[in-house]
């Protein structure tokens, strides 16, 4: 018995089968509807079951439903996959692209590495020329002499290299509004910013210019741009108030680079 019953289930999974019996129970439903949920006698109910059913739903229209979808359904798959191929390939072509350029910069980053590392060890050995040729020196006092003079030339040199770091890395976190702020401070030889907490005025003043007057969401980033400022410490608050701001050593710094 479980092997009739195994077989029949395969062939109702069958593609064609499976196609028909979707299409007789689109094509019968109302009177199947009628003989399963409404109350009545059997005889009713059969009789209602006859009357929105037919030889044409019940058997022809399931079995030619089941013939020409099981039949058309490749060729409708292989539509669907020429019109789906091309956006395919386009869409693979564009990832494919944007990994070339990923591999191309973080190869232009690795040769810039190398450069750097290479100056870098110039630079040590060029020192280490420069210290074994003051240590010839047979004048000791000269030799002390120079030996200040290098180390506080290297010592200006190291930070003028740290400051130009920090002002290339202020740049790029910097966002649109504070950078704007910054160039337009830094027009004005004070090199202020003013933010006045009045009900008749709603701008954010950089030098000569002003930023989200009439307009509050653009005054809510200007408003962030000037903490963001303070954070990176390219102005500092003059008062107590929350409402004048003038630019460091590092903003400006930072505003030239812009």
């Amino acid at each position: 018995m479980k092997e009739v019953f195994d077989a029949i289930t395969n062939r109702i999974k069958a593609p064609y089968f499976g196609y028909s019996l979707i299409a007789f129970f689109a094509l019968n439903w109302r009177g199947i509807f009628f003989l399963v949920l409404t109350k009545g006698t059997p005889e009713e109910k059969l009789l209602q079951f006859d009357e929105h059913t037919s030889l044409l739903t019940l058997l022809v229209f399931p079995l030619i439903i089941g013939v020409v979808v099981a039949a058309s359904s490749h060729w409708f798959r292989y539509f669907f996959g020429v019109i789906e191929r091309k956006p395919r390939e386009l869409f693979d072509s564009l990832i494919l692209e944007a990994e070339h350029e990923n591999i191309v910069k973080q190869a232009e980053l690795e040769q810039s590495r190398n450069q750097l590392f290479a100056v870098k060890e110039e630079e040590l050995i060029d020192r280490a020329k420069r210290d074994e040729a003051v240590s010839d020196i047979e004048d000791s006092d000269t030799k002390d002499k120079l030996m200040r003079e290098l180390r506080a030339l290297r010592k200006e040199r190291d930070k003028l290299s740290i400051d130009l770091k920090n002002v290339e890395s202020s740049k790029t976190k910097l966002s649109t509004e504070s950078k704007d702020l910054l160039r337009a401070a830094a027009k004005d030889k004070d090199g202020v910013i003013k933010k006045p907490k009045t009900l008749g005025e709603r701008a954010i003043h950089a030098g000569r210019s002003a930023f989200g007057n009439g307009d509050q969401r653009i005054y809510a980033r200007y408003e962030a741009a000037i903490k963001e400022l303070l954070k990176y410490e390219h102005i500092q608050e003059v008062g107590s108030k929350g409402e004048i701001f003038e630019l460091t050593n590092l903003g400006w710094e930072t505003a030239e680079a812009l």
